[in-house]
């Protein structure tokens, strides 16, 4: 489980890299299994929705949620668990455009097979879904799996383009990928704790995301920091390596070391200069569900949001 406190921003700016990032018709949220995605996007897209916006908030193939369920939360925010055989062969409708030829290419064993088989295929009719629902809502948010399986996605478009060259699978790819890297419509918003692995991830998701989209930069979050109640001196005084203890001696104690080793590990971040916006570990409440605490984190979001 996640938890979330108030949320800060190292660059409060109104054109801030996360608010910019967060204006656009298109957000993909994106990181390292583990970081939070899930919950920050469902509240990026619960306080966007707040402001009287039409928002989808997307995820892809959840086994908890029924195939392709699109689900109205509010009157302003629904729910799509997108699944790519539902996509597959809405894709072929539009295509076609006749009902019985559709039929008749569907029930086809080896366009059946080719919808499972086809490396990339599987990937790309998911972008594909988003990518048309755009049309539908002023805004759409999107859960993305980890960051592997994430650019994966994304380079299935690139392969389809250039394996294709011409016809409607090459037409569309290219669309997309240009709508991918229009800072205008679509933002990237990566997303790690303050751990040595997230953060190093995150960066190398960052130089894979511009190698595709060079004319749209990535904005970063930062999920779950802890409260820091140590000096840029008593940190420089005490690196993480100096104290090797397993237990910390009192909750003071364990808040010093806690704070030291954060800071530390976010160098990998503010060496490089990097903005990005915070949001502060919130200790767990007994009895809070997990849509409690994303009401509670589209609470503190207010102030980031466009």
């Amino acid at each position: 489980m996640v938890f979330f406190g108030q949320m800060r921003s190292s660059d409060t700016h109104p054109f801030s890299p996360a608010r910019q990032t967060l204006s656009r018709e298109l957000v993909f949220v994106s990181g390292k299994g583990g970081v939070g995605k899930t919950a920050i996007s469902q509240a990026i897209a619960l306080g966007l929705s707040r402001r009287g916006r039409r928002v989808l908030w997307v995820c892809f193939e959840d086994p908890a949620r029924p195939a392709g369920e699109l689900r109205r939360i509010s009157p302003t925010l629904s729910h799509f668990n997108c699944d790519a055989g539902q996509a597959f062969e809405e894709y072929a409708a539009m295509k076609i455009g006749l009902a019985p030829l559709t039929r008749v290419f569907l029930q086809n064993k080896l366009m059946r097979y080719l919808a499972k088989a086809a490396p990339g295929i599987h990937e790309l009719v998911l972008l594909g879904k988003v990518w048309h629902e755009r049309a539908n809502y002023d805004q759409v948010i999107v859960d993305m799996p980890s960051t592997g399986y994430g650019l994966a996605m994304f380079q299935s478009a690139e392969n389809f383009r250039n394996l294709f060259k011409s016809g409607p699978l090459a037409r569309d790819s290219e669309q997309m990928l240009a709508t991918f890297g229009d800072a205008a419509q679509t933002g990237l918003l990566i997303v790690a704790l303050p751990e040595e692995m997230p953060l190093q991830e995150s960066l190398e998701l960052q130089e894979f995301l511009l190698k595709l989209f060079p004319a749209n930069p990535s904005a970063f979050l930062l999920n779950r920091r802890f409260p820091r109640v140590t000096t840029d001196a008593e940190e420089a005084a005490s690196p993480p390596d100096s104290w090797s203890t397993p237990y910390a001696a009192s909750l003071d104690d364990y808040a010093r070391k806690r704070s030291i080793l954060e800071s530390f590990n976010l160098r990998a971040w503010t060496d490089r200069g990097l903005a990005f916006a915070e949001v502060p570990y919130l200790p767990p409440a007994n009895g809070k569900t997990f849509d409690a605490l994303v009401v509670e984190l589209a609470d503190r979001l207010e102030k980031v949001l466009p």
